[in-house]
């Protein structure tokens, strides 16, 4: 489990550094930037390296909490990243989108919802294959 979450940890934080380089390349092209803000961006990808590569995994693979309670832990924690990363990279944009804040997480929640519900329909549809599998032998 440890090596599973070190090696999505690594290859989701440094996707993430990449994307947010490419995106801020585009956004700030030709403007020069503080070195220091190198760093947001960094950050940024070790966010989504810790809420996408370690948190998820563990929640929706490895805990065994009840599917409301995973919902809910992933939508707080999901948000919040999302928000401290929104400040990292702007934080005119945060001060735009934070009266949206409730609406971005009820949004959020139901992301997770559908997205549970999808999920466990795969889940289950995968376990009756395996299941089949064993009965058939």
């Amino acid at each position: 489990m440890i090596t599973h979450l070190r090696q999505s940890f690594t290859q989701t934080a440094l996707g993430s550094i990449l994307w947010v380089f490419l995106l801020s390349t585009i956004v700030y092209q030709g403007l020069d930037i503080p070195f220091h803000y190198v760093w947001n961006l960094i950050s940024i990808g070790v966010i989504s390296g810790i809420i996408f590569g370690i948190i998820y995994p563990y929640l929706w693979g490895y805990a065994t909490f009840k599917a409301q309670t995973n919902i809910i832990l992933s939508t707080l924690i999901n948000s919040f990243g999302s928000l401290l990363a929104v400040y990292l990279f702007s934080t005119d944009m945060f001060h735009l989108i934070k009266g949206y804040t409730l609406l971005f997480i009820l949004l959020t929640l139901v992301g997770h919802i559908i997205a549970f519900y999808f999920y466990s329909k795969y889940q289950n549809k995968k376990l009756a294959n395996t299941l089949n599998k064993f009965s058939k032998k």
